[in-house]
């Protein structure tokens, strides 16, 4: 078993889970109940579910990784990069649009997973 993996893995679903529940009320349910004009807030909609099984899917293929090194990089290639552009994503809007790093701080969680996983890669 890869441990670096096993924990990018359990990471990815912990964050999934805080996307899901603290998000959920703090961001999606909100935005719904926006005056956004129905299309956009479908699409919002879509997109943060997109976000939600992408995060499951990536979590579960990292703790597969984990216990199958056959198929370790083929396993955890595509949910890690996904992890490290979300984080660039983050800072790059952050910085872009807010000025700081501070408000936005999940690029730090997309980060470590990422790292974690490219560790339990070459380790």
């Amino acid at each position: 078993m890869n441990a670096w993996l096993l924990a990018s893995g359990t990471a990815m679903l912990l964050l999934n889970l805080v996307h899901i529940f603290l998000g959920g009320r703090e961001i999606h349910r909100p935005m719904v109940a926006s005056h956004w004009p129905e299309p956009a807030k479908a699409i919002w909609s879509v997109v943060w579910h997109i976000t939600t099984a992408m995060m499951l899917f990536g979590g579960l293929a990292l703790v597969a990784a984990a216990f199958r090194p056959e198929l370790a990089l083929p396993l955890a290639a595509l949910p890690l990069a996904l992890s490290a552009s979300t984080a660039v994503l983050f800072v790059v809007y952050s910085l872009s649009r807010l000025g700081t790093l501070r408000i936005l701080p999940h690029w730090i969680a997309f980060t470590v997973i990422t790292l974690l996983g490219v560790a339990g890669l070459i380790a």
